[in-house]
């Protein structure tokens, strides 16, 4: 007899209960359990034949002198629950979800608990009918049996939890547990393993079992610096995860994190050395399957005697049109031009059919006779996962082997006669998954595509969600455009594989038609000449609203119109662009003095203007942002015609009536007139125009931008100006100035005093503003209790949540590519202007070690050389020199931190110095968890929190307060103090008030640890 669960192995041994079904190991009968206990059904042993019986005990009863020994056929013998019982994770493939993880083995095993209220609901009840069941139980042996889930009672608290039986010992006192809703381990003897009741029910495991998807380990096993440098990265820790693959148990999970520095999991393994990218499985080359298939038709003809399964011919492609937009992973690839993609949207079709497939060929026994004929379909076994898909026979490598193509993923390979079945007509009924395709507008740099090309495109395309767009077909696969929209920015394969000189431009052709069009579309932009136009300000003295899009100094900045049209024409524009650069690969040659369109880091294509050429760089100019750079030849395409309809939206500016104090504006006006206009609303009116741009009067909600900088001695009246009219002009502008910016300018003054510049000096008397206090953080949503995730604790009245809310991810790519340039542009003249230390709460940009990428940060502590902070798009801390802290320009902070500034209710009555033993209760009443609600916004949000039930309910806002109020009552009475100091060589009479001051002190420390004592019991019963 075949084992029914793998029917190509011999079964060794049959069911207990119906004796009918057989299996090669207690394994695969535990794996077939969930569908052969339907039709199990017991058989009454034939006399004298009785086989040996499984054996399990009732509780003892009476003085407990003896154990009755139960059949496990009778009724009342308890029904053992196996893994594949329990309710499964419903995955849905590609998605992504917020989770900690709880427990870390290696990047190869590890547990996630996903941030869920509806889990955590159910693990409560979970936890609750376990402790309600089994507290009172008595006494009782029960052996359980690998593979099954019962109830276990943990080493560490004595409490019952669910728990997976791996591993049993040989003499059947030990096993080892894991357990299924909280990951960890540990080898518990049987007599605290119970049988898992019927009315516990089947809820699926609350933590997930992952490995990380994409990389395998550099060596045999991960090394142990690997696994702590990850464990520390992970471990306790909030992540956006994407689930990627699950097994076909659906007990495993591939996955990918995120991690706070913006790289994937994965590729931090593989870039640190830890890990190295899955291995590129080369197929059969064109050559070796020509060889095979010259010889097949003779070993097929050798013994073709029996079923051929002529009839079963290949189901019809799934059809696609130019233009369409597909969301894909890749199954199977050869090259940057052979690929081949599944949809996504298909997935529940294909898991449906591998069900099918999978029933089928179990019930389906090998046939001796069985040869298919070549371009036939039939069933394979596949020799990695023994799983059974569909496969179309390419040619007969032997007699006895085969090579087929797996059809709804399109990889091939050899196999046995013996692991092919027949296939049915219904499994044929659905269209082939796989789409073959190619990457448009590539080709090899060589005459082939070299391995790193490959391994590079493996690590780009592997367990990915991509987006792909059909530009048309050759040789009956689509040219695509292939988008990686997870990445950060969103990742052109061919343009990455084309800027890392893994691969040339190619010009797209799908067929003689389509070539001849492109010729003549290009030879008709070729001849048609380009003109364009640049937007104009009015010079009538109408005052216009401007938007500063990039800001070098009061002598020149650029600006743009801002009103709702040109805006809407702008982002049309840019999608446009998009859609010209991605499939216009011809070659270009750009000229000085003339436009075209650029691929900008992080922004995408923008129209530019060629400034200079030097070999395989081009300096441009964004001509509707102001931006310039140097970027690679091969970074440009030509532009048509209809792209430069839109006027060039940027137009330089200088600021009139204002010039530096000395031959070159200092790093203090630099600094100031920065934060005051970058991406800010102007109101602008001209009052002279040059070939060089437009001199402007400025004004930032009424304050006269020229004025200020004169009155905070930035700048001076220029000389052809008349003095006593214009300071009657700017009379008064300084108590104009906003309160932000003047308590940061004096701040910053009395950190970093300096005498005021005597007459003919050039020196500034003050730095503009630099580290704002003010910024603000996002509103969390009022009155909805949420569990908090903190990421830095400063006191009870000054804490940081988390956000749980979905970031933009496109408006969160501008601000870094914004900081990006600020920095670089800034890093030394603003690192040498401020010379003061930010306060703590300040807002900064700071400079990642892991990267040395600049992101927005907020200052927690300061030390003597460096600063504690806190990354606020991302949550994690570290300390940083000075050197790696810049001051903020406003603009960056418009979009807010996703880090969240919470106090808790009632700060009113709270001290402005918390004491260390309040400062610690509050951190150890987190660690046992605690729910928040948020009640009211005032520049913080306000919240309470909720100590959980098993830690005695209860708000922590409550206990906190009743804590500063005895340390109140306690310390902070003056008479008795002043006593104190009084009696100090009086009569011993007079001082009992410092006896009555001290056993009040002594009382409420023992309130106090009394308090912490009792959480930290509570947290040892709950620590999992």
């Amino acid at each position: 007899m075949r084992c029914k669960f793998l029917p190509s192995l011999q079964g060794t041994c049959r069911c207990r209960q119906c004796k009918k079904m057989s299996y090669c190991s207690i394994a695969c009968q535990s794996e077939d359990w969930a569908a052969h206990r339907h039709v199990c059904k017991p058989v009454d042993p034939q006399p004298g034949r009785d086989a040996p019986k499984e054996t399990t005990a009732q509780p003892i009863k009476g003085d407990g002198t003896s154990l009755s020994v139960l059949n496990h056929n009778d009724a009342s013998s308890p029904q053992r629950v196996y893994f594949k019982d329990l309710n499964m994770t419903k995955i849905i493939k590609g998605t992504e979800i917020k989770a900690t993880v709880i427990e870390f083995y290696s990047p190869s095993r590890f547990f996630l608990l996903p941030q869920s209220p509806e889990l955590l609901k159910v693990l409560k009840t979970i936890s609750t009918e376990l402790q309600k069941t089994y507290s009172s139980s008595s006494l009782m042996t029960y052996v359980p049996v690998v593979g099954e889930v019962c109830a276990v009672q943990f080493s560490f608290d004595m409490k019952w939890y669910r728990g997976l039986v791996q591993t049993l010992t040989a003499d059947q006192k030990m096993a080892d547990i894991l357990y299924i809703d909280f990951g960890n381990e540990e080898n518990v003897p049987v007599e605290r393993i119970r049988p898992l009741a019927v009315t516990i029910q089947p809820f699926c495991p609350c933590v997930l079992e992952c490995h990380v998807a994409g990389a395998k380990p550099a060596s045999a096993d991960w090394s142990e610096e690997c696994c702590s440098a990850v464990g520390r990265l992970l471990v306790a820790k909030m992540m956006t995860v994407k689930l990627l693959n699950t097994d076909e148990s659906g007990r495993i999970h591939s996955v990918d994190i995120m991690l706070f520095m913006g790289k994937q999991l994965s590729t931090f393994l593989v870039d640190n050395g830890y890990a190295a990218g899955e291995p590129v499985k080369v197929p059969p080359t064109k050559q070796e399957m020509n060889d095979m298939v010259s010889t097949s038709l003779e070993n097929f003809k050798c013994r073709s005697d029996g079923d051929n399964n002529t009839w079963a011919q290949p189901p019809e492609l799934l059809t696609q049109a130019k233009g369409d937009k597909l969301v894909v992973v890749v199954t199977h690839f050869q090259s940057p031009i052979e690929l081949v993609v599944q949809k996504v949207d298909n997935a529940g079709v294909i898991q449906d059919l591998q069900l099918k497939l999978r029933e089928h060929c179990s019930q389906v026994p090998a046939q001796q006779n069985f040869r298919p004929a070549p371009g036939t379909v039939c069933c394979a076994q596949f020799s990695e996962d023994k799983q059974w898909y569909r496969a179309k026979v390419l040619a007969y490598s032997s007699e006895e082997r085969i090579c087929v193509g797996y059809l709804d993923f399109g990889n091939s390979e050899e196999v046995d006669l013996g692991h092919l079945r027949p296939i049915s007509a219904s499994l044929l009924a659905l269209p082939n998954q796989a789409i073959r395709c190619g990457l448009a507008g590539v080709q090899p740099v060589e005459k082939n595509w070299s391995e790193d090309c490959l391994f590079v495109l493996q690590q780009r395309v592997s367990n990915r969600i991509l987006c792909i767009e059909i530009h048309g077909a050759d040789n009956g696969k689509a040219l695509v455009t292939m988008i990686d929209e997870a990445s950060d920015p969103q990742a052109n394969i061919a343009e990455l594989l084309i800027s890392a000189g893994y691969a040339a431009p190619a010009p797209v052709i799908s067929s003689v038609q389509q070539a001849s069009e492109t010729t003549i579309a290009a030879e008709s932009h070729a001849c048609e000449p380009l003109v364009w136009s640049t937007t104009e300000l009015p010079c009538d003295s109408q005052t216009v609203v401007l938007l500063a899009s990039h800001v070098e100094n009061p002598g020149a900045f650029y600006c743009r119109i801002d009103n709702p049209t040109d805006n809407q024409h702008l982002m049309e524009l840019q999608a446009q662009l998009k859609q010209h650069c991605e499939i216009d690969f011809s070659p270009f040659e750009p000229k000085v003095g003339e436009p075209c369109c650029a691929l900008f880091p992080g922004d995408g294509w923008c129209r530019v203007m060629v400034n200079g050429v030097s070999g395989d760089k081009v300096s441009v100019n964004s001509v509707d942002y102001g931006y310039s750079i140097e970027i690679e030849k091969s970074h440009l395409r030509s532009i048509t015609p209809q792209l430069l309809i839109l006027p060039f939206q940027a137009f330089c500016c200088w600021l009139t009536g204002v010039e530096p104090l000395a031959s070159e504006w200092s790093s203090e006006a630099l600094l100031w007139f920065q934060n005051l206009v970058n991406g800010a609303q102007l109101s602008a009116r001209v009052l002279s125009v040059t070939k060089q741009g437009y001199g402007v009067e400025l004004e930032k909600r009424g304050l006269n931008v020229a004025a200020a900088l004169i009155s905070e001695h930035l700048a001076k009246i220029p000389e052809g100006l008349a003095k006593d009219s214009a300071m009657k002009h700017y009379e008064g502008v300084k108590e104009n100035i906003p309160s932000q910016l003047k308590t940061q300018v004096s701040h910053q003054a009395e950190a970093n005093p300096k005498k005021m510049p005597a007459e003919g000096q050039t020196a500034s008397s003050t730095e503009g503003p630099s580290f704002p206090v003010d910024w603000k953080t996002v509103e969390l949503p009022l009155n909805e209790t949420f569990q908090p995730c903190f990421v830095a604790l400063i006191s009870p009245s000054h804490f940081y949540l988390l956000s749980s809310t979905q970031v933009d991810q496109r408006k969160l790519q501008e601000v870094m590519m914004e900081i990006a340039v600020y920095c670089s542009k800034n890093q030394n003249t603003v690192s040498a202007a401020t010379e003061s230390k930010p306060a703590p709460g300040a807002a900064c940009c700071a400079q990642f070690s892991a990267d040395n990428n600049w992101y927005r940060a907020v200052v927690l502590d300061v030390g003597e050389n460096e600063v504690g902070v806190i990354y606020a798009d991302y949550g994690n801390r570290e300390m940083v020199p000075f050197s790696r802290i810049l001051p903020i320009s406003v603009h960056l902070l418009q979009l807010p931190f996703m880090i969240a500034r919470c106090t808790l209710i009632g700060k009113e009555h709270c001290p402005s110095e918390w004491s260390e033993d309040v400062q610690q209760m509050f951190e150890t009443a987190l660690l046992n968890g605690v729910l928040a609600t948020v009640e009211s916004y005032n520049g913080s949000n306000v919240v309470t929190l909720t100590l959980s039930a098993e830690s005695g309910g209860g708000t922590l806002n409550d206990m906190i307060l009743k804590a500063v109020s005895a340390q109140m009552k306690r310390g902070l009475c003056p008479t008795t103090i002043q006593m104190t100091e009084k009696s100090r060589g009086s009569d011993p009479q007079t001082s009992t008030c410092c006896c009555l001051s001290l056993k009040a002190k002594i009382d409420e420390l023992e309130e106090l640890m009394k308090m912490q004592l009792a959480l930290l019991k509570q947290i040892i019963q709950q620590t999992k």
